[in-house]
């Protein structure tokens, strides 16, 4: 059997491709891919090296066009929700792919390579200053907020998704340039993987904002508490069920409506006083009943201060 060199398109790890078969399977990723495809990503790896500057040029200006397009994708916002943000995710990722193949190759093609990446973050940052500029000023903070959603849960997981060599260096790149550029808010990067795990968090993605706010880790002390409640107690019971169920949809939505308010830390630090901590004491002393209820008010009380009423 002859074996070939090839470079999995989905992972971009290195494989050796039998020569009998036209499609495979990673053994890195376990994506089914096409071996003809493969070996070609090789080739196309050897052919960017000895790129020469017209066509560098060429590729980079066509890559500079296309980031801001990144960021130009208002339907995501309606559609970060746990039954559709898979799929918005998946429709994003694909319709750039072209744009993160072209980066990996011009990286590979670079000499200076910090040179490289901060065109591209200064390209991100100065469109977005440029874009706040022609609006009023009044649209200003709802633009950050929307561009700030579509950079962390589509732009950045995507770059992440793609693995090229260049990505994860970019996106910290991107990051910082980001936060310098507007230091109110202090974004930061996660796969597709951590932001999808968040709806399946239920209960605790409240509890996961406000501890986040007060500069807790996701498996402090409180976060843990409340989750072994959540799987351990309220879904054996039929009414704890319904309350889990409930809250899947409606706690995102209250979290998004508070990161929109200037006051945000101040209202999860009320948010910590007012529920979280008294749950918290209540199930150190076995009252789960009790936590429940004080739970299920916060959850409802919220939905009509920051939903209902919006």
């Amino acid at each position: 059997m002859i074996f070939t060199e090839g470079k999995c398109p989905k992972c971009h790890g290195i494989i050796q491709i039998p020569s009998e078969h036209e499609i495979i399977h990673c053994m890195y990723c376990g994506e089914e891919i096409n071996t003809k495809e493969a070996i070609k990503a090789v080739e196309n790896d050897t052919v960017i090296k000895i790129m020469d500057k017209s066509e560098y040029n060429e590729e980079m200006n066509e890559v500079l066009e296309a980031l801001p397009e990144m960021l130009n994708y208002k339907e995501g916002i309606q559609q970060f929700k746990k039954d559709t943000y898979k799929e918005a995710f998946e429709t994003y990722y694909n319709r750039h792919i072209k744009t993160y193949m072209k980066i990996e190759r011009l990286f590979t093609a670079s000499k200076d390579k910090e040179m490289f990446f901060r065109k591209l973050v200064n390209q991100l940052v100065e469109t977005e200053k440029m874009q706040l500029s022609s609006a009023k000023k009044s649209e200003h903070e709802k633009m950050l907020i929307d561009d700030n959603l579509k950079l962390t849960v589509y732009l950045l997981p995507a770059m992440l998704k793609y693995k090229g060599e260049a990505m994860n260096q970019l996106t910290d790149r991107i990051v910082d340039g980001w936060r310098e550029a507007f230091p109110k808010y202090q974004i930061s990067k996660a796969n597709f993987e951590k932001i999808n795990s968040g709806f399946r968090n239920k209960l605790c993605y409240i509890t996961t904002a406000v501890c986040e706010s007060l500069g807790k880790d996701d498996d402090c002390y409180e976060l843990n508490v409340l989750r072994e409640y959540r799987d351990n107690y309220l879904r054996s019971t039929e009414d704890g069920e319904k309350i889990v169920n409930a809250y899947y949809d409606i706690a995102p939505s209250i979290v998004k409506r508070i990161n929109k308010c200037n006051n945000s830390n101040e209202i999860y630090k009320e948010i910590y006083k007012q529920y979280l901590s008294p749950c918290i004491s209540l199930l150190e002393k076995d009252k789960k009943e009790e936590c429940k209820e004080i739970y299920s008010n916060m959850v409802i009380e919220l939905e009509e201060k920051y939903l209902l009423q919006q």
